[in-house]
């Protein structure tokens, strides 16, 4: 199982910004210590839910200061980027990195952001797609090109330089939880990237749509990358790492709230919603405990076909000292515990021939609890 950690520096106070991403930054190069393996960056505008506007300025900054760990976004969100613009600033982001950048991309959920780039929620899913399409032609192509789409146009014949150093282009993630992503997914070879808090059911669906697609597609559907997005506090003992679920619930909140509209010059208000996970069930959707508690989650996530998991540290108004410690623990004891843990083989022949799944069973169960505004 491979290690990360995930960022869009949420803000709640609305602190100075650059202590905030220092913070984080001393967060990063500790994990590259401790043995993670990437850290992800996700976009986020025009609200303190996450301050994470310029993710590719920022995966630079990272790189500049760490040597080994890759770095991901998570995700770029396509409909609201020029598409040449975007295949141009990721190949120098390849080339300056030495091929240490992934491409993690998405549609975007929240139509508070969308709107503010004339982007509707209906429309971006064919935006994404088309945008895709432009980037991978304008790595792969040496020859001009033009392209016509719906949204997408490209009128005069063009050529982008430079191509990625990473042949024939960074890898690709993906975050989703609909069918329709799933079989993108398997089309292109993307690692999808889903949350915990779905349940044990949800990622069942999730995944069993994946290998569906895969062997649809005609490739090999055992074992294949599924990425797992988790809140993770990880402390001495139990107790203590459930004193800063508060922190974890702001940020549900404020994912909920942003989704409802509910934001105010820039702020989000963050308070309860219908149908919220209570005390015990939010303790057992997050990744919380004494190394012990947290290594047996991380196990039955890797019964369920996770194998690679994108730890969300900073939310809320969590201390930095916290997740310090978090880091820490997990570097000595969680990481060396699941070093050779695997997803069994036998799942995917029992999921492969299990009942199709619907993306209705997908959304229900993303909205039976909280989830976070990165994986749609």
């Amino acid at each position: 199982m491979k290690f990360g950690l995930f960022y869009e520096w949420p803000n709640p106070k609305v602190r100075d910004w650059k202590t905030l991403f220092e913070e984080g930054m001393e967060q990063i190069q500790y994990s590259e210590e401790m043995g993670f393996d990437y850290c992800l960056v996700a976009e986020h505008h025009f609200s303190n839910y996450g301050n994470s506007p310029a993710p590719l300025l920022q995966a630079m900054a990272i790189a500049e200061r760490t040597k080994r760990i890759k770095i991901a976004t998570a995700v770029l969100v396509l409909p609201i980027w020029n598409p040449l613009r975007l295949a141009e600033e990721v190949a120098v982001l390849d080339n300056l990195t030495n091929g240490r950048f992934i491409c993690g991309i998405g549609r975007g959920f929240q139509p508070h952001e969308l709107a503010r780039f004339d982007v509707t929620l209906e429309g971006s899913r064919q935006q994404f797609l088309e945008s895709l399409d432009v980037m991978v032609k304008a790595w792969t192509q040496d020859e001009s090109f033009t392209y016509e789409g719906e949204y997408i146009k490209v009128p005069n014949e063009t050529v982008v330089w430079p191509k990625p150093l990473t042949h024939p282009y960074p890898p690709l993630w993906v975050a989703g939880t609909s069918v329709e992503t799933m079989r993108l997914a398997a089309k292109w070879d993307m690692m999808p990237i889903t949350t915990s808090l779905l349940g044990a059911g949800g990622l069942r669906s999730h995944l069993t749509s994946l290998v569906q697609a895969l062997k649809a597609e005609g490739k090999d559907y055992h074992r294949p990358q599924l990425g797992l997005q988790s809140i993770t506090q990880v402390a001495p003992t139990d107790a203590e790492a459930l004193k800063e679920l508060e922190h974890a619930r702001w940020q549900i909140r404020a994912g909920r709230a942003l989704n409802r509209l509910e934001v105010h010059n820039g702020r989000v208000s963050a308070g309860p919603f219908e149908g919220e996970l209570d005390e015990k069930g939010l303790q057992e959707s997050l990744f919380f405990g004494n190394p012990d508690t947290v290594v047996k989650k991380f196990q039955q996530a890797a019964a369920l076909g996770v194998t690679h998991v994108s730890n969300w540290m900073m939310f809320g108004d969590i201390s930095h000292n916290k997740i310090m410690r978090s880091i820490k623990h997990m570097g000595e004891e969680v990481i060396p515990a699941m070093k050779d843990v695997e997803p069994p083989m036998e799942l995917y022949d029992e999921l492969v021939n299990a009942p199709a799944v619907t993306s209705a069973e997908l959304q229900a169960a993303r909205f039976r609890g909280p989830s976070p505004s990165d994986v749609t």
